[in-house]
């Protein structure tokens, strides 16, 4: 047979290249990196994970739960391993509700109830602070931007490219039971966001946006939940990072008047 000519050849390589910048460009997305990671461990250890301990600050939280909005600024406390306290505050910065844990005991109370409620600091009650299915070491490094990766064995890690969103996919845990799905930014290795599974139901998914500092925890905080249906955000403004907090910040009592109750842990 015989061979191409150059121009045949030319022709080729201009449809080659053509059709390269197609698949590059077209609607909007991006190929998968050419010099990325291409298994789910070597991402993992790409993973840049911000070392943050502590963080104090004010902020803005909006949640619509049961088709009601509400908002209002609030008052973070998070340190490592796994102190966290949230407050609600009117304008005049005075208390609505608070939810603490020190890690080992949770409470919760809001101002005109006449009950608070106290227990272990178990996921279940831990929701109440943000509805995520993880324990207080968790809650608090997700807070902090280092969002927990599930533990999987090598067989229950899988990556992926999603051009939609031009990110990584790390899938890890067995589709039949707890999974996660975490996303993670090309070049800077940051997490971005997660959603979690129970076989194919969804429970509840986490996106962050922005960052405080280069290597810092990130401004805003989305939480979605399906069972029961949530939606809020945490949007840090004025924060204070690496300060030393107070153990006794967390050591939070019961209003006098009220009565004490018991919250239960049975987690499901």
């Amino acid at each position: 047979m015989a061979s191409a000519g150059p121009e045949v050849i030319k022709a080729i390589n201009a449809a080659a290249i053509a059709l390269a910048m197609l698949g590059c460009c077209g609607g909007g997305q991006l190929v998968e990196p050419p010099d990325g990671p291409r298994s789910a461990a070597e991402l993992i250890a790409k993973v840049v994970r911000p070392q943050t301990t502590t963080l104090q600050g004010t902020g803005r939280l909006v949640a619509y739960t049961d088709g009601e909005r509400r908002s209002a600024t609030v008052l973070v406390v998070a340190a490592r391993p796994k102190s966290m306290q949230i407050q609600a505050l009117t304008p005049t910065l005075d208390l609505i509700a608070v939810v603490s844990s020190d890690g080992e005991r949770f409470l919760s109370y809001e101002r005109g109830s006449d009950k608070c409620w106290v227990g272990k600091a178990c996921p279940r009650n831990l929701a109440r602070i943000l509805p995520l299915p993880l324990p207080s070491e968790g809650l608090v490094a997700a807070l902090l931007g280092d969002l927990p990766l599930l533990p999987a064995p090598v067989d229950q890690q899988r990556l992926s490219w999603d051009g939609e969103k031009s990110l990584y996919r790390l899938q890890l845990g067995a589709v039949t039971a707890l999974h996660q799905q975490v996303f993670v930014q090309p070049k800077d290795w940051r997490i971005v966001g997660a959603i979690w599974f129970f076989g194919d139901q969804r429970l509840a998914s986490l996106h962050y946006d922005g960052e405080l500092t280069p290597l810092g925890p990130p401004r805003i905080i989305s939480v979605k939940t399906v069972t029961p249906k949530a939606d809020l955000t945490l949007e840090l403004r004025d924060v204070q990072l690496g300060a030393p907090v107070d153990p006794a910040v967390f050591a939070v009592a019961c209003p006098d008047g009220t009565v004490q109750a018991e919250l239960p842990c049975e987690d499901k």
